[in-house]
């Protein structure tokens, strides 16, 4: 059954080869961290917009964006191994980022 959902994902993707290539990915990334501030809002954990959100505390965010864009890079330097692409480890990267390095008081 993996298999098969794996062989599905690869015949959706043909046509999509900008994914896998680093600003892909780095973008992939950045969805990622999006959707820890709305994982957050949904929860309650935060009661800002967006906008404050990132900016509040400059030095966190920017922190948060530095650390994803290494991560991502590092990912891909690695994909020349030839490694296939995973998109979910790139969108974790992302999330996985902001919530440890985006920390402010509320």
């Amino acid at each position: 059954m993996p298999l098969l959902f794996f062989l599905k994902v690869k015949i959706m993707m043909e046509g999509y080869e900008w994914i896998v290539t680093l600003p892909g990915l780095c973008s992939i990334a950045l969805v990622g961290m999006l959707m820890h501030f709305f994982k957050q809002k949904v929860k309650g954990e935060t009661l800002t917009d967006i906008k404050e959100y990132f900016s509040n505390n400059f030095k966190s965010t920017i922190t948060s964006f530095v650390s994803t864009l290494i991560s991502v890079a590092g990912y891909y330097f690695t994909l020349s191994t030839e490694m296939p692409a995973d998109i979910l480890t790139v969108f974790g990267l992302g999330y996985m980022c902001d919530s440890f390095f985006n920390k402010w008081d509320k």
